[in-house]
């Protein structure tokens, strides 16, 4: 029979620690993606970043059954992700430009179908800025920013996938931001 519409994280997780595979595959499913956006943030580009989240998937299944089912599971994936990611980055493989397409259009001003041509052009233009601008920011920065602007992580969560105490995700995410208003009155005045 197949599975329920509504099943948690809890239940797939517990299920998945008592040897269901296609439970740990839902899983997998509902955060592929996810994985593989914040593993392209990790290493700065999105070349190798399916092959960091499968990894992940992987390291998060050895360590399945030692996960608090108490906390958060998108935290903890988060945080085996960038893990993962910083560790690929150590044995050598090359550093890029993280290219935050899809997550740049939409945290970026999105043009509507009653736009015209002129503002649909200063719409793409308001991207390409922000896209440069967070480029030009550390890994650090670009997670902070794509936690709370994409992935919309509460602080605690952030806190959680950051392992860091909560008051120094505000002081983090104020201070990208703030690089990020820098970086884009550069721009805007290059």
């Amino acid at each position: 029979m197949g599975a329920a519409p509504t099943e948690t994280d809890h239940q797939l997780i517990v299920a998945a620690i008592e040897g269901d595979v296609a439970s740990f595959g839902r899983l997998v499913g509902r955060y592929q993606r996810d994985a593989v956006r914040i593993a392209a943030v990790a290493l700065g580009s999105s070349t190798d970043a399916d092959d960091v989240a499968q990894d992940a998937f992987v390291r998060v299944h050895r360590a399945l059954p030692g996960f608090d089912l108490t906390a958060p599971f998108r935290p903890w994936l988060y945080r085996i992700v960038v893990n993962t990611a910083r560790s690929r980055q150590r044995t050598g493989r090359r550093v890029q430009n993280l290219r935050l397409r899809a997550a740049a259009m939409e945290v970026a001003p999105a043009a509507t179908s009653s736009d015209g041509p002129a503002d649909i052009a200063v719409h793409l233009d308001q991207r390409r800025r922000l896209v440069e601008a967070i480029n030009r920011l550390s890994v650090d920065d670009r997670l902070i920013l794509t936690y709370r602007w994409y992935e919309q992580l509460s602080e605690a969560e952030m806190a959680e996938a950051l392992d860091c105490p909560a008051g120094t995700v505000k002081s983090r995410l104020s201070r990208a931001m703030q690089r990020l208003r820098i970086e884009m009155t550069e721009t805007s005045e290059s």
